[in-house]
């Protein structure tokens, strides 16, 4: 297994998707080079009426994607949100994909560009079209996810998309987006994302959050969730609307509940994910 470090980022090297398994992991894609790139699935998305597609954000690659210290992991995350939807859909034919088909941001820093993400919406999109046509789908992007997810909507076959915790959606109204479907968006209560700068100036930022009133999503509700990287946790209301989105349960969906606390200096160094040394373990 490939461990953790710099790449080089270069290469627009096409995914090539083809059911395969690794270490008792069903996997889409998998591809050594660099950081590595894998792409793995929870259930048989051939037989599936619901698929959901989860892209995360920064610090993932080979060399952390099986390490079952980080509980909030894209890993764990994506076998957490399957068995939700396993919950809420007893009679649901499901199934999760979990994409870390990029070369993810490493650091605070370098998440400011958009370049990496504009890459990964090439085969993110690609994805969604070869899935079955018959199948619900939806991308749900976390933190700087959200913006490939973005990037990748104007080409993608997608009926739903739920950013969670997003720095932007790498445009600058819901109209550049260029979807039809339905647009979802969450920020936890104490997630330090909502400090991210909102610009976007060429390749840098990614353009005004998705929660606000003007873009055009539907805000649900998180719960009490702690910090940037909780919107997995089980049984957080979060996890149950996602759950509830890609079972095209709508109508079940809760909204925003109190207004937000005030997110202190205390609280962000207790989250240290804004340090940028990595986002979610």
């Amino acid at each position: 297994m490939k461990t953790a470090g710099r790449a080089d980022v270069s290469g627009t090297d096409r995914l090539h998707y083809a059911l395969t398994e690794l270490h008792d992991a069903q996997l889409l894609a998998y591809d050594e080079s660099g950081e590595g790139r894998i792409v793995e699935v929870f259930g048989d998305v051939a037989t599936a009426e619901h698929i959901v597609i989860f892209v995360p954000g920064n610090d993932n690659g080979l060399g952390n994607y099986f390490d079952e210290n980080r509980p909030t992991g894209p890993r764990a995350s994506g076998w957490t949100l399957g068995r939700m939807l396993r919950t809420l859909g007893r009679n649901d034919h499901v199934a999760v994909i979990v994409w870390v088909g990029y070369r993810t941001p490493w650091g605070f820093l370098e998440s400011f560009s958009r370049t990496l993400a504009e890459r990964g919406a090439i085969d993110l999109a690609r994805l969604t079209r070869i899935l079955p046509r018959s199948a619900h789908v939806t991308l749900v992007g976390h933190s700087y996810g959200a913006v490939v997810c973005g990037l990748a909507l104007p080409s993608a076959r997608v009926d739903d998309c739920v950013v969670l915790g997003s720095p932007g959606m790498g445009t600058s109204s819901r109209e550049d987006l260029c979807f039809a479907g339905n647009l979802w968006a969450a920020l936890g209560p104490s997630d330090w994302i909502r400090y991210f700068p909102r610009v976007k100036i060429g390749r840098l930022g990614h353009g005004p959050s998705p929660v606000r009133a003007q873009h055009g999503a539907f805000v649900f509700g998180t719960g009490s969730i702690r910090g940037h990287c909780g919107y997995f946790a089980d049984p957080s209301e979060s996890l149950r609307n996602i759950a509830r989105i890609g079972l095209g349960r709508y109508d079940e969906v809760t909204r925003p509940g109190e207004l937000p606390p005030r997110l202190t200096a205390s609280a962000i160094r207790e989250d240290r994910s804004i340090l940028g040394t990595r986002e979610c373990r």
